[in-house]
C-alpha cells in the first residue's frame, strides 16, 4: 500500500515538473473589467469571415482548445457561439532559445608573507570550451478580445517545452499556468 502512494507521489511530482519549466507572463488592458463578462466564444482562425470558427485541425490544437475551455469554464465563464462577451484566440509558434556555457576556470595561487611585506601571484586556465546550446521551445499566446469594442483586453504568453502538443497533461498544465492570471468571473 505504501508503495502505491510512493508511485503516485513520484508520478505527481513528474507531472508537476513538466509545467514548472514554463515562463509565463500576462497583462490586462487598462480599465478592462474582464470579471464582469459572462460568456466567451472563439476568435476566427486565420483570415476567415467574422464569427467563423474552425474545428481544430490537429490533435495538438484540439488539446489547446480543450485546455482553454476547461480553464475558462472553471473560472465561471460559459461558452456560447453567438454574441459572446469576449472571444478567445491562441497561437502556438516555435521559439528558439540559446544558452551560452562558459568554460570553467581553474586557478592556482602562490603567496608569501613575512614581516611587513606580502606578495602573491595567481593565474587561471580555462578548462573546456565555450559553447552555445540551442533548444526549440513552443511559445503559446492566448488573447481575449472584447466582442463589442473589438479591443484586446487580456494577453498572456507561456514559453516552454510542449513537445508536439500531443501530451494533453503537459498542455493542460501549461494552459492552467498561463490562465492563472486570467480573472475569474464575478457572479
Amino acid at each position: 500500500m505504501n508503495m502505491r502512494f510512493g508511485f503516485v507521489g513520484v508520478l505527481l511530482f513528474g507531472l508537476l515538473g513538466c509545467a514548472s519549466g514554463f515562463q509565463t507572463e500576462s497583462a490586462a488592458a487598462p480599465g478592462a473589467d474582464i470579471a464582469a463578462y459572462a460568456s466567451f466564444g472563439w476568435l476566427p482562425a486565420g483570415d476567415g469571415p467574422e464569427g467563423a470558427t474552425e474545428a481544430p485541425l490537429s490533435i495538438a490544437h484540439a488539446n489547446v482548445y480543450a485546455a482553454i475551455r476547461t480553464q475558462l469554464v472553471e473560472k465561471g465563464y460559459r461558452e456560447v457561439e453567438v454574441e459572446p462577451d469576449f472571444r478567445i484566440g491562441f497561437e502556438a509558434a516555435a521559439h528558439t532559445r540559446e544558452k551560452v556555457s562558459r568554460p570553467v576556470h581553474i586557478g592556482v595561487g602562490v603567496g608569501s608573507w613575512g614581516g611587513n611585506v606580502g606578495g602573491g601571484v595567481t593565474g587561471s586556465v580555462p578548462v573546456g570550451s565555450e559553447g552555445v546550446t540551442t533548444t526549440q521551445e513552443t511559445r503559446l499566446t492566448i488573447r481575449a478580445v472584447d466582442q463589442k469594442s473589438n479591443r484586446e483586453v487580456w494577453l498572456g504568453t507561456t514559453t516552454g517545452d510542449l513537445g508536439e502538443g500531443l501530451d494533453a497533461v503537459v498542455v493542460d498544465n501549461a494552459v492552467a499556468g498561463l490562465l492563472d492570471g486570467f480573472p475569474a468571473r464575478r457572479r
